[in-house]
């Protein structure tokens, strides 16, 4: 019986378009590990710093010019597969109001690089980081996601990827070129999407002279409280680097940024599984809660031992990992215990994202928005409070501190639920 179970798996859409999807996300795992020790040879642990601030700010922005459009904007896509006149109104709304947040945070961003003196000192570099906004504005993935087209999702991804490959081995040569990085990261987006968007307008044959400024306006709005619970996510996980590097310089900076990039694999990994595994756990819980929690256990059991072997394989091989990311031979003795530590974040973060899936799933995104809010508020004023008193061991003593609030917080809330239903 089993058998046949996998087979038919095997033989579904849902296990093609797991592969295709998964295919894709691979490319993001696989590009830090070809530019992060390529960047570290030929600009240092501090260049990459300096990469890694940018990055940062040009997601943080991105987070504002998104404006709900990968929740809501999916969400509605995916509910309005087959009625033209639907897609059509949400793709023109979107994009309309998209492109006035571009405009406004752009100007906006660009005010924040020419007078603050942190970011002015190297406003060259953080201005091209902006060319990964633009991008990010015409990445067409939310849309393509609503309608479940991951062919079209992989293909723009792995060109996306290509280009900003190719344009940072061929054009950064010298340690002065590390401002050009995130130039190439945002080149390499706008292209493919533009392609995307193009063939978008051609299949469904949306009429552009159907935009309503009053909609796009209207969406803003009603957008606003969605897209600010966002904006204190990202800043939890993209602002910690710009602190570093105020606090302790740009080399340190780097040296974070090389753990954080190693961790942000898991992060990427855990978020593709979350992506993909989440519909099926809602459907289970809403047909019979307790054969869909069982369910949600035994696919994030799976998932949570293969990343805990992932990451005791890394942890007994740390000197190696260092070595190939082209860390200096004198700092990897000193980089192997901040690395050690940092390891324990992906451990966490399974298991952050398994009851994650359980908060949306029982309707709880309420106090998931306040949970964020809250724990974004104190992970910042901690991470400068043991950064000044620890070093950069503070930053990761900081993230692992919050990450087990944050999952404390999720099972107290979802047992006050369960309480509540069972009265």
């Amino acid at each position: 019986m089993n058998l046949e179970k996998i087979s038919h798996f095997i033989r579904s859409k849902k296990a093609w378009d797991f592969l295709i999807y998964g295919f894709g996300q691979a490319v993001n795992l696989i590009s830090p590990v070809i530019i992060v020790p390529y960047v570290i040879f030929v600009c240092g642990e501090a260049g990459l710093g300096k990469i890694g601030v940018g990055f940062s700010f040009a997601l943080l922005v991105n987070v504002w010019v998104d404006y709900g459009s990968y929740i809501n904007g999916t969400r509605e896509i995916a509910t309005n597969t087959y009625n033209k006149d639907k897609i059509e109104e949400r793709f023109l709304t979107i994009y309309g109001a998209k492109f006035m947040l571009l405009c406004f945070f752009l100007l906006l961003a660009a005010l924040i690089i020419s007078t603050v003196p942190f970011f002015r000192v190297d406003r060259t570099q953080l201005l091209l980081s902006l060319v990964m906004v633009v991008g990010q504005f015409l990445n067409p993935t939310w849309f393509l996601q609503g309608m479940q087209n991951f062919v079209w999702i992989t293909v723009i991804n792995i060109l996306s990827k290509g280009i900003y490959i190719a344009g940072v081995l061929l054009f950064v040569n010298q340690s002065n070129d590390y401002i050009y990085v995130n130039f190439f990261n945002g080149i390499g987006l706008i292209i493919p999407s533009l392609i995307g968007i193009i063939y978008l307008i051609q299949k469904h044959q949306f009429n552009l002279r159907k935009f309503k400024f009053a909609s796009s306006i209207q969406l803003i709005r009603d957008e606003f409280s969605l897209t600010l619970s966002q904006v204190f996510f990202a800043a939890y996980q993209f602002a910690p680097v710009m602190i570093v590097s105020y606090f302790c310089g740009n080399f340190v900076a780097g040296q974070y940024r090389v753990i954080e990039h190693i961790v942000m694999i898991f992060r990427t990994y855990l978020q593709t599984f979350f992506n993909f595994i989440y519909p099926e756990i809602c459907v289970q819980i809403d047909k019979d809660k307790s054969n869909g929690f069982q369910f949600w256990l035994k696919v994030n059991g799976i998932n949570y031992l293969v990343v805990f072997v992932l990451v005791a394989v890394i942890f007994f091989n740390t000197p190696i990992i260092l070595q190939f990311f082209k860390v200096n031979a004198h700092d990897i003795t000193v980089l192997s215990s901040y690395f050690k530590l940092g390891l324990v974040l992906p451990i966490l973060m399974g298991l952050t994202f398994a009851v994650r899936q359980l908060m949306f799933a029982y309707n709880s995104s309420y106090y998931y928005v306040r949970i964020t809010i809250l724990a974004t508020i104190a992970y910042l004023f901690l991470m400068i409070f043991l950064l000044k008193q620890m070093g950069l061991s503070g930053a990761f003593i900081a993230t692992i501190m919050i990450e087990i609030f944050i999952i404390i917080s999720y099972f107290v809330i979802l047992k006050k639920m369960d309480s509540k239903k069972s009265l």
